[in-house]
């Protein structure tokens, strides 16, 4: 399959050691890309998009989507007058999704420029602001910018866990918001099951248990096909900053 004159092969184990996909344009040679290197993907306009999305079924953003509808109706948030900050928000589909639940104010945070670029490029006006920077080791610059914007609400698709963002990521995002605020997230439940390198049992078992939030909703779903078809499992968190507790951001 191709998008842009680009043609597509899915490739795993064991031909290769992990994902990788395979690219290939009219009369050149294929070019093999590890399924993670963003920066490659986003080069090409809509191939993040034909990979993950349509051949893969990627269902993240989408049910990730859903939970933030369903937090903003159980507690009677007007969507038009929530701050939506959107943590590891790639090339904007969170972001446009929900824009279609009637947010207005979306705030994209990632740690590639290449995505903000892709972003900007693909979906020019979903985001309020799209800033650069790692909210794991995030500098005083950003933590002052996300601070202006005063977000209400937090949303991540996808991007913690493993090689993605580590649980500080989350805690320094937290930090930033107020009592009543609805947070949603998607999670690869192998780090949701190990304390190990990467893993978030304990980090969410302690927000939890402290009172920092409180639990709406915890779900299991598919969240995308792996290269060879496997089925690849995620929960859905979906949780209120509580009026009892208090979340502090990640020491250092």
């Amino acid at each position: 399959m191709a998008v842009s004159g680009t043609a597509v092969r899915l490739i795993g184990p064991p031909e290769a050691d992990g994902e990788y996909v395979g690219l290939r344009k009219a009369r050149a040679p294929e070019e093999i890309v590890h399924l993670h290197d963003y920066e490659r993907i986003y080069e090409e306009p809509g191939l993040y998009e034909h990979i993950v999305q349509r051949l893969l079924r990627c269902r993240s953003p989408q049910i990730a989507t859903d939970g933030l509808a369903q937090a903003l109706d159980r507690l009677r948030l007007d969507p038009a007058e929530i701050v939506l900050l959107d943590l590891g928000a790639g090339t904007g589909i969170v972001g446009e999704l929900s824009s279609g639940l009637g947010v207005r104010t979306v705030i994209g945070v990632d740690a590639l420029e290449a995505a903000r670029a892709a972003c900007l490029r693909d979906r020019p006006r979903i985001y309020r602001d799209y800033l650069v920077g790692d909210l794991a080791a995030p500098s005083p610059e950003l933590l002052a910018r996300l601070r202006r914007h005063r977000p209400t609400a937090l949303i991540s698709a996808g991007a913690f866990g493993g090689t993605h963002a580590p649980p500080a990521a989350l805690l320094n995002a937290l930090a930033l918001l107020p009592t009543g605020a609805p947070v949603v997230f998607t999670i690869d439940e192998r780090w949701m099951q190990t304390d190990g390198p990467g893993g978030f049992r304990a980090a969410v078992s302690r927000l939890l248990a402290s009172g920092g939030l409180r639990l709406v909703l915890r779900s299991r779903f598919q969240h995308r096909r792996s290269t060879t078809g496997n089925p690849i499992h995620y929960e859905l968190v979906v949780a209120v900053i509580a009026a009892n507790g208090s979340v502090e951001p990640a020491a250092g």
